[in-house]
């Protein structure tokens, strides 16, 4: 019989809220610690959109995805926020360090309008200067030498054509000199910093790199973001393209995604057709990013990819069936950035999809937020154990942490796919509940909308109550999903989701493990390590049992609790508990 049975913990927790930084215990670095893995902000593992919209269309689209009873934890508008009112086509205003005023009449206002609801706000820039148009702000970095380069552009890119795609040379332009700006020499960064300010002053949050992902733009741009972001407490956050990782140095500047790629299943057998400028990479290939071990896209610890592909076909048609299997990978990655170029009717927005499309995602971003405790902990893990969450099993499909098997149908028309369950454990089928032996390949079911997603037996997964932005969530409430059949443990890492301290380790470790013996299994919650600043006096526990031993009774250090199986939840509390005793759950077999 397969059953649920849940116990809520009240727990009392160290409160750090006076606790200097210097007083705290701070976890020391092991010998496999990645230090150049700087973590994003807690905000960036939830859901971030980006488009091409004006004031009021970005307004009216957040209260639309609101609205939906979508998550959105940050909104970026892209190019078109220089010059939204001639579509972006420069040179003119690429960059004058002024944007568009006309469609943008009250930025400031736009961004406090998003930080009142809980979200970031974000803005698009590169590390260069056109010339025709902007020949005063030209002449002001020539002659202070804060060039690195000078070379004429010729390719129609903000260059006189109106074209979201890097070197689109479908029109004749007339070439402009461009000067890419010297981010290597201090003076000339902290000059582009003085000229930006006053955006961030305004309210942006973080940057949308473009053109370049040279290592030190992406340095510049995201100590950009940590002096200036407003919100921030020294975590700045940026999106930069997929290269530029000729040294591990670039893991210092979070995050990157796949570049512009193809709204199609694949490019060995196009559906559509596609300017030719564009990188040959659909869907299929979007995944090997994450999978294929021979290339150093999975080595990214955050990566994101514009969900549902970044340009759409020559004919603008949307492919329902392709956009869903899309945005069901794409909330098993770290960061989950729904985007598309502007020629797209639907802006990779799922209300504009479809009602099946806005459906799915709505059932997925959900669970995304609530597996937010999950995520996070494996987010930390990247740098403290030097293992990214993405895991690549074989070519295809990966295990997002230890715990969960992903495996994206990436062929057109399929409502099944093979897929190989890992040796060494047993799995379970997240759908349908049935237990598979590791160490072979099987075909399972997977009609639209359902991800094969398989949980490895003695997996502990923690979740929390669903909240439409990580900052508007909390930790208080633990729901512990445990998959029984064999032992298991977790890691539970928290920190103020904010600040840089974590990497002087300061930030909160609970284990918890799961053990189980011929007549009673147990759960152990250790004693909390560590603290943060903010962290919760209190906490509750929800154990969630997932399997088919039959119970005959509970007990919490020593106590026994009722309980109902199947879906009835058993609750009870303990007050005033020291985070210095460990809790222990004891759960007795009965007898068949």
């Amino acid at each position: 019989m397969t059953y649920t049975v849940a116990v809520i913990l009240a727990v009392t927790f160290f409160s750090c809220d006076t606790v200097d930084s210097s007083s705290r215990k701070k976890h020391a670095l092991s010998e496999v610690a990645d230090t150049n893995v700087v973590l994003p902000p807690a905000w960036a593992f939830g859901i971030i959109y980006g488009a091409y919209t004006n004031q009021e269309q970005s307004i009216e689209l957040i209260d639309l995805i609101i609205e939906h009873d979508y998550p959105i934890d940050a909104y970026w508008i892209d190019s078109w926020i220089w010059d939204w009112q001639n579509q972006g086509q420069g040179p003119k205003k690429y960059m004058d360090f002024v944007a568009d005023t006309i469609s943008y009449p009250d930025m400031k206002g736009m961004w406090d309008y998003m930080e009142g609801k809980n979200i970031k706000g974000g803005m698009w820039m590169w590390d260069a200067i056109m010339q025709t148009g902007n020949e005063a702000e030209y002449e002001d970095f020539k002659s202070k030498g804060f060039f690195r380069t000078e070379n004429i552009r010729t390719d129609g890119w903000h260059n006189g054509a109106r074209t979201t795609i890097i070197g689109d040379n479908s029109e004749e332009v007339r070439g402009t000199w461009c000067g890419d700006i010297d981010f290597e020499n201090p003076e000339a960064t902290a000059y582009f910093q003085q000229k930006v300010k006053h955006f961030f002053d305004d309210g942006v949050d973080f940057i949308k790199l473009d053109k370049t992902d040279a290592i030190p733009v992406c340095k510049a741009m995201f100590e950009t973001t940590q002096k200036l972001g407003k919100e921030t407490k020294g975590r700045g956050f940026i999106l930069s393209h997929s290269h530029g990782v000729e040294t591990d140095e670039y893991k210092r500047y979070p995050g990157k995604w796949t570049d512009d790629t193809r709204s199609d299943w694949t490019i060995e057998d196009p559906t559509q057709e596609f300017s030719p400028w564009l990188p040959h990479v659909a869907f299929k290939e979007n995944l090997a990013m994450y999978t294929d071990t021979g290339r150093h896209f999975h080595k990214i610890p955050f990566l994101a990819n514009d969900m549902g592909g970044f340009a759409v076909g020559t004919d603008q048609l949307i492919d329902e069936e392709l956009y869903i299997r899309w945005l069901e990978f794409a909330h098993f990655v770290p960061l989950t950035t729904p985007f598309s170029q502007p020629e797209n009717p639907s802006g990779n927005i799922p209300f504009h999809v479809s009602e099946r499309a806005n459906s799915i995602f709505h059932f997925y971003s959900h669970l995304k937020m609530e597996l937010f405790p999950y995520i996070y902990s494996y987010a930390h893990l990247s740098r403290l154990d030097g293992v990214n969450i993405i895991r690549p099993t074989r070519l295809y499909e990966y295990l997002f942490g230890e715990e969960i098997l992903v495996a994206p149908v990436y062929e057109q028309g399929k409502r099944e796919r093979d897929l190989y369950l890992p040796a060494g454990s047993k799995w379970i089928d997240y759908w349908t509940g049935k237990t598979l032996e590791g160490g072979q390949t099987v075909a399972v079911e997977a009609p639209l909308g359902q991800i094969p997603l398989f949980i490895k037996q003695g997996a502990l997964i923690p979740k929390r109550k669903y909240a439409r932005s990580v900052e508007s969530g909390t930790n208080d409430l633990i729901e512990l999903n445990i998959y029984t059949g064999a032992n298991g443990q977790f890691k539970l890492i928290e920190d103020d989701g904010s600040s840089n301290d974590y990497l002087q380790g300061i930030y909160a470790l609970t284990n918890i493990e799961y053990e189980e013996n011929n007549e009673n299994n147990l759960i152990k919650i250790k004693p909390v390590v560590g603290d943060y600043t903010g962290m919760t006096k209190q906490r509750s526990w929800r154990i969630i049992l997932h399997g088919d031993t039959k119970v005959s009774k509970i007990t919490c250090d020593g106590k026994s609790v009722d309980f109902e199986s199947n879906q009835s939840l058993i609750t009870f509390e303990l007050t005033g508990k020291s985070k210095h005793k460990e809790t222990v759950i004891r759960i007795f077999k009965a007898e068949d």
